[in-house]
């Protein structure tokens, strides 16, 4: 008995302190995100009109740390196992390759999302929510941070499943690892508050046996639906599913989302003159030539602006300027101004005659490179610009190691269809 102590109070600072920094850094990573790129669109994709309670991320931070202590607790027992041969973990690939390291992994989230859907389900019983599962559910409008805010007795529930599969599946060290991670990202992901994931996720796309931050957001806002972790197939064979998620989800990801939000009576003929005046920069826009790459008119994603590149006036290369924008007007029918930039002595600058665009320099595949300003932050980043089509433009501006693309239409491509 001593040396079984001896061996789970030796693994067990290790496995707590994993436990813990897996959170942290997978709920600090996606609020990171979240932070970033908010202005520059994930607002956009907000699932809840509601924001977060106050006081709520300083909860979920104290319970989610309570958790990885017990989810540690259990964890340790994993050593003691191992020492006594009560379960088998791989070292290394002499006795079982890289494709049972695969598979293996494989069925571990399958076994999961199987033993999550009906623990999950069993805990909204109403005999066994307000013991189990009410403290999870105080996070309405969940946030990265709720991804390991439990009550204890369900965080027991949840920290059992590894010690419990490995007493049936033997298990490489490393496979153990990678469903760590992936189950604290998805996790974090689930609870993001924004839809961060892409169309290619949705119900019939080819990744759409996936769940997405909408369908677990859902189960958060109506509380009966959508009880699976990592797919949609127990939600759908016990017919659970919220019956809103395919048109909720596909409403988010939508790329006229941004441009199709209700408008109050007074901006109506603001915009409906604005659309006049940018029927005309389009019908006077010429075709623009292969050989001039970049330079001439072009409509970013959903009509939302007019940019216009032409040869930087003061410095060499490449500029673009904003010369039309669909909502370029507030609330009382003033201009949009500049309003998040850094520097206090721009923020009185019209959006509408905005350079975006700076120092666009021909690169040796082909492309150019220079920085974009996004007036939705008040940031520059990086930009890179290609032309793969006569009436395409990508652009792809990066911060940090995300980087976000978007496809611009020529003006003149588009004045041509309306002549």
């Amino acid at each position: 008995m001593n040396e079984l102590w001896h061996v789970y109070l030796s693994a067990w600072p290790t496995v707590w302190a994993m436990d813990t920094a897996r959170y942290l850094v997978a709920a600090t990573l996606m609020a990171t995100i979240l932070a970033l790129f908010w202005r520059a669109g994930l607002a956009r994709r907000k699932l809840q009109a509601r924001d977060p309670a106050r006081g709520q991320r300083r909860r979920e931070l104290l319970a989610s740390m309570r958790t990885a202590f017990i989810f540690s607790l259990l964890g340790a027992l994993v050593a003691v196992g191992d020492h006594q041969g009560w379960i088998t973990i791989y070292k290394d690939f002499r006795q079982a390759g890289p494709l049972y390291l695969v598979l293996s992994l494989a069925l571990m989230l399958v076994a999961h999302d199987t033993y999550f859907y009906w623990a999950h389900r069993a805990m909204h019983h109403r005999r066994l929510f307000a013991l189990f599962h009410r403290t999870h559910h105080l996070s309405r409008t969940p946030t990265p941070w709720t991804a390991y805010s439990f009550a204890i007795p369900e965080a027991v529930v949840h920290g059992a499943f590894v010690p419990l599969f490995l007493l049936v599946v033997p298990m490489h060290g490393l496979g153990l690892l990678a469903f760590g991670i992936v189950q604290i990202l998805r996790n974090v992901m689930g609870h993001a508050g924004a839809e961060v994931h892409s169309a290619a996720f949705g119900p019939g796309r080819w990744l759409g046996w996936n769940n997405t931050t909408t369908h677990h957001d859902l189960h958060h806002e109506a509380g009966r639906y959508n009880y699976g972790l990592y797919f949609r197939w127990w939600d759908k064979l016990m017919g659970t599913e919220h019956p809103d998620y395919r048109r909720k989800f596909e409403a988010i990801v939508s790329p006229a989302a941004a441009t199709t939000a209700p408008v109050g009576a007074g901006r109506l003929l603001a915009r409906a003159l604005a659309c006049v005046m940018a029927g005309g920069i389009l019908l006077s826009a010429d075709p623009v030539r292969a050989e001039d790459g970049p330079v001439g008119r072009w409509v970013t994603p959903g009509a939302a602006a007019v940019v216009e590149i032409v040869p930087c006036r003061d410095a060499p290369g490449l500029c673009g300027t904003v010369r039309w924008l669909w909502d370029g007007v507030d609330d009382k029918g003033r201009p949009r101004l500049d309003t998040q930039n850094a520097d206090a002595s721009q923020r009185t600058r019209p959006l509408v005659g905005l350079s975006i665009l700076s120092g666009l320099a021909r690169t040796a595949n082909g492309g150019w490179e220079g920085r974009i300003y996004n007036p939705e932050d008040g940031q520059t980043y990086r930009a890179t610009l290609r032309r793969p089509t006569a009436d395409t433009l990508t652009i792809e501006g990066c911060v940090l190691f995300i980087c976000q693309k978007q496809v611009w239409r020529s003006a003149g491509a588009l004045a041509a269809a309306l002549r």
